[in-house]
């Protein structure tokens, strides 16, 4: 129950009570229980001693540090707990709990103390004073990221829901369904009035906890956690909502109406807290958003954590494997595309295989074929850069037409490819070949002229040394 600040009584009205306060210390919180207490100078029994603080001191501050993980933040200033030890002192701070039989506590909206009617909680389970904890404390928290603005409805929606659940079948919403089909619902306009929350609990309280069900569900923590802090600096929860969900309070209340038939027929079960329902972060594995669900489910896993529920917990850690792997298997095929756009095939081959590889392993299909794709071209483009070197091989051994062949198949393949590099390397050889062609028609023709110059002195010289030599005597 969330309660304005008091001023704490010693003496209630008719009573002369005087109460004798000690303190626990535990790392968090100061326990301030009642060691005795005097009526009228006489010692009465009483629900208080030092083993009810040592009961509460066992467990408060894990469950503060539970909420801090859930809420992201601190409380940032010390809190007490005070133990009461008689309804009647505790009437004095709470009055309301007079009239309302089942309210057991109270946290104060300065930040500073919750409050707990011991005898009051003689008839509960251990499960459900943790949780009467749980559930103060969450108003704590609330009220700290709020500014201290959050209203009646929202806070004890918040409360409620932060509450572990322990008995399904205590939690089922029938008195808010009754509520319904009587039409008994408030509004969300009347929840923001603390005096229609408490003035009708049996309808307001659950019906609350389903607004902050429904937010939780279709909106998730980290979105509700932001109309928090906009409750602090907005004017109004309507604003804070439009400012959190990006919708009027209006379009939400409608939805949420809409929301309430999922809710009775079982979704009032899952709670993003306690009873995390993974459902949509698989389909973000399933349609391989690996990287938002990497997101997702690193916060989850500290969540469910910090919230002991491990079975879930198993399947988070096993979905943040497979985004792992997803997330590495689409990485490597963006290297096969890069690799093979910037004409490194083996490394493009080399990628797309891994990615491949990885994909199978997740029985994801749908890249496939793209990754298919880059591989056979890359594995073309390797082959045209072997040819390619071949052909510049035969072109040193002036084997020009089978090197021209080589050089111009390849050099069109990775042209095709966009390989503009190892394209121009190919017309580069196909230039020096042409080059090489015509110098080596020179070289024939200069030799065939040689050959004929050659010649044709050989039949000149051959002619002269045929013809006799005449020789005169005088």
């Amino acid at each position: 129950m969330w309660f304005p600040n008091v001023v704490y009584a010693q003496e209630p009205a008719g009573r002369t009570d005087l109460i004798d306060w000690q303190e626990l210390k535990t790392e968090k919180f100061t326990i301030v229980y009642a060691d005795r207490v005097v009526v009228s100078g006489i010692d009465v029994d009483c629900v208080c001693g030092i083993k009810q603080a040592e009961f509460y001191a066992e467990f408060i501050d894990h469950v503060y540090e539970d909420l801090v993980v859930v809420f992201g933040t601190e409380l940032g200033s010390a809190v007490n707990l005070r133990l009461f030890p008689t309804e009647e002192s505790y009437y004095q701070v709470n009055p309301l709990a007079e009239r309302l039989t089942g309210v057991i506590a109270h946290a104060l909206n300065s930040r500073e103390e919750i409050a707990i009617a011991l005898p009051r909680t003689v008839p509960l389970t251990n499960e459900e004073l943790v949780n009467n904890i749980r559930h103060e404390m969450a108003h704590l928290f609330a009220s700290l990221l709020s500014d201290g603005k959050l209203t009646a409805g929202f806070q004890e929606g918040v409360a409620q829901y932060l509450e572990k659940p322990t008995d399904a079948a205590g939690q089922e919403p029938a008195l808010l369904r009754q509520a319904s089909e009587q039409g008994r619902l408030l509004t969300w306009a009347e929840l923001d009035q603390a005096q229609r929350v408490y003035s009708d609990p049996q309808v307001a309280y659950p019906q609350s906890l389903s607004i902050v069900s429904f937010l939780m569900d279709r909106y998730g923590l980290i979105t509700f956690a932001k109309f928090l802090e906009a409750t602090a600096t907005e004017p109004g929860y309507r604003s804070a909502l439009e400012v959190a969900y990006g919708k009027s309070a209006d379009e939400l209340e409608v939805e949420w109406l809409a929301y309430l038939p999922e809710y009775f027929d079982g979704r009032w079960q899952i709670n993003a807290i306690y009873a995390f329902d993974l459902s949509e972060v698989t389909q973000l594995v399933d349609k391989a958003a690996y990287s938002a669900a990497e997101a997702q489910l690193t916060e989850i896993i500290t969540l469910l954590e910090a919230t002991d529920q491990v079975e879930t917990l198993a399947q988070a850690e096993a979905l943040l494997v497979r985004a792992h792997q997803g997330r590495t298997a689409g990485a490597m095929a963006d290297e096969a595309r890069s690799a093979l756009q910037f004409g490194n095939y083996p490394l493009a081959i080399e990628r797309g295989n891994a990615a491949l590889a990885a994909y199978e392993a997740l029985n994801f299909r749908e890249r496939i074929p793209e990754i298919q794709n880059y591989i056979y071209r890359a594995e073309i483009g390797l082959q045209a850069l072997n040819q390619l070197d071949e052909g510049e091989r035969l072109l040193t051994s002036l084997r020009f037409f089978e090197s021209e062949t080589e050089i111009r198949e390849a050099t069109a393949v990775l042209q095709t490819l966009g390989n503009q590099p190892a394209a121009q390397r190919g017309e580069t050889l196909l230039v020096e070949s042409a080059e090489q062609q015509k110098l080596l028609v020179y070289i024939v023709l200069a030799v065939a002229g040689l050959m004929v110059i050659f010649n044709g002195l050989r039949r000149i010289f051959n002619r002269f040394l045929a013809e006799p030599l005449e020789v005169e005597f005088t």
